[in-house]
């Protein structure tokens, strides 16, 4: 309601309203959806337990045990006329032993039953006491508020089996394979936002789950704008842009597919969006953003395209061969008000090392869903996406690329190619010589380390002394030190560009298709 043709106080008041009565009603919608999905699990696990009732009954029957309206279980009458009486009692011990143990699995199956009953009947009552508050006009509490909601999901889904937050994800894989494709498309219908941002979910699932969940959190989005103000709403405001134009590259582009992989609103947002399928595809790109980097409409925008620019530049180096090209907006990368760096700014290596994790866990996803089980994968860090792929390279394990590219990198937290982890032969580095970020702190300060340019964050991958390989990159548009502080870096953002860039995004695409040995290569600094 925030239009021109209605203003002032009684507008907004309206608007309020409005937005309050849609967020009731989402909880409500969220309510209902629930309880379906409690009911369709405890029939899951109703059926479970009859099959292992079913079962245990059937041995009992078919070794001659009968079974009793209580549970109890009966031997069968054997002539023991001819058998020595220590035989009599051996055999005796034994059936003993067996009718007891026919018995347990009844017993435990009755159990599990019974438990089932009573669990999800508590969870129905929940659910039933808020619809009839809502029913009285009582929304004071907000009916089952959505986090205790999710709370019962979670719950729902491990009875089903789904590993926990911090299993693998080949082990996620290997549940979600093990269920029928009946109960897969249920869970995806029930639990889209869950299950289309876990990794070791196959992408087609995944994408299906954020393409059912985008809706819902653009209407939430737009629920909370209509009722906030300053910051709030410019977040908001943002996080909208880039589902709305997410949704609009979706609906218009097919050719590379564009694969929805993860979608969130939490802090600056989450989106992964892949032109092509990582799971049926030779080779692997997930390239990281940098610094302020958000969803955005500009990320809906640039950065989206920089991945599927990606994905053309390696068809045409590769035709013969598959390439999925992915963006990975999955941490928050540090926002700035113009370039605004200082020395205090160090402090910001925090976000790349706190992104790593959720990255390295990602590649370990497409490894996991491959259909190949060994895709060529290639990490590639813009700005300071360099430095939160350098701190996955640092963690436990490595990181699970076969490459490593830095591009526009202000250093990725080592001094040497080879302390990437990967082989200093498969680290490969563009440095645009009118790029400002690349040569900082030193346009400001050179921090005395001998001889050896030093950035923020490690040695200055373009140096010499880093090592690996250095590709051809177009010089880009000068602004110098002005440009720097009021952010007007054109040289930085020219990496992806099949025009601006010169060779480097053919240099890229080479790396990505495995065929690194093709780079324009050129002298470091």
């Amino acid at each position: 309601m925030k239009g021109q043709a209605w203003g002032g106080l009684t507008a907004e008041t309206a608007a309020e309203r409005l937005g309050r009565i849609r967020w009731y009603m989402n909880i409500a919608k969220t309510e209902l959806d629930s309880v379906c999905t409690v009911l369709r699990a405890c029939g899951e696990e109703l059926l479970n337990q009859q099959a292992k009732l079913k079962t245990a009954l059937a041995d009992a029957s078919g070794a001659g045990y009968k079974v009793a309206d209580d549970g109890s279980v009966t031997a069968p009458t054997v002539d023991t006329a001819h058998m020595a009486p220590g035989d009599v009692g051996m055999m005796h011990r034994d059936q003993a032993a067996r009718a007891q143990e026919y018995a347990d699995r009844i017993a435990e199956a009755w159990r599990g039953a019974q438990a089932a009953d009573k669990e999800y009947a508590a969870k129905i009552k929940l659910f039933t006491a808020a619809a009839n508050r809502c029913a009285k006009g009582d929304w004071s509490h907000l009916a089952i508020e959505l986090a205790t909601v999710g709370a019962i999901e979670d719950e729902v889904l491990t009875h089903l089996g789904m590993p926990d937050a911090k299993a693998p994800a080949d082990a996620v894989n290997s549940w979600w394979n093990s269920l029928s494709p009946t109960l897969r498309g249920e869970l995806i219908e029930d639990y889209p936002q869950l299950l289309g941002n876990r990794d070791g979910i196959p992408a087609v699932d995944r994408d299906h789950a954020n393409r059912l969940y985008l809706p819902t959190l653009l209407d939430s989005l737009e629920t909370r704008y209509a009722g906030a103000s300053g910051d709030e709403a410019a977040a908001l405001k943002d996080k909208i842009e880039g589902v709305k134009g997410i949704q609009e590259r979706l609906d218009r582009e097919h050719k590379p597919y564009p694969y929805l992989l993860g979608l969130g609103e939490e802090g600056n947002g989450r989106a992964i969006v892949s032109y092509g399928n990582p799971d049926t595809s030779k080779n692997v790109s997930a390239y990281v953003p940098g610094l302020n980097t958000k969803l955005s409409g500009h990320f809906a925008s640039s950065d989206l395209n920089r991945a599927l620019n990606v994905a053309n530049a390696a068809a045409d180096r590769d035709a013969h061969s598959t390439t999925a090209s992915i963006v990975w907006l999955g941490y928050d990368a540090p926002q700035l008000d113009g370039i605004a760096w200082s020395s205090t700014e160090v402090a910001l290596e925090g976000d790349a090392k706190a992104g790593a994790p959720a990255y390295n866990d990602f590649l370990n996803g497409i490894r996991a869903t491959n259909e190949s089980g060994s895709p060529h994968v290639t990490a590639i860090g813009h700005s300071y996406g360099s430095l939160t792929v350098g701190q996955a390279t640092q963690l436990p394990g490595g990181i699970p690329a076969d490459d490593v590219i830095l591009v526009g990198s202000p250093g990725a937290g080592v001094d040497r190619a080879a302390d990437l982890g990967v082989g200093a032969d498969h680290v490969y580095v563009g440095a645009a010589e009118n790029d400002q970020v690349t040569y900082l702190p030193g346009m400001f300060q050179q921090p005395e380390h001998g001889d050896e340019k030093m950035n923020w964050f490690g040695t200055d991958p373009a140096d010499s002394r880093f090592g690996g390989h250095h590709f051809s990159v177009a010089p880009g548009r000068d602004t110098g030190t002005w440009g720097l502080i009021t952010g007007d870096t054109p040289a930085h953002s020219i990496y992806f560009e099949p025009t601006d860039g010169g060779d480097s995004l053919e240099n890229i695409a080479n790396v990505v298709v495995g065929r690194g040995d093709a780079i324009t290569t050129t002298a470091p600094r």
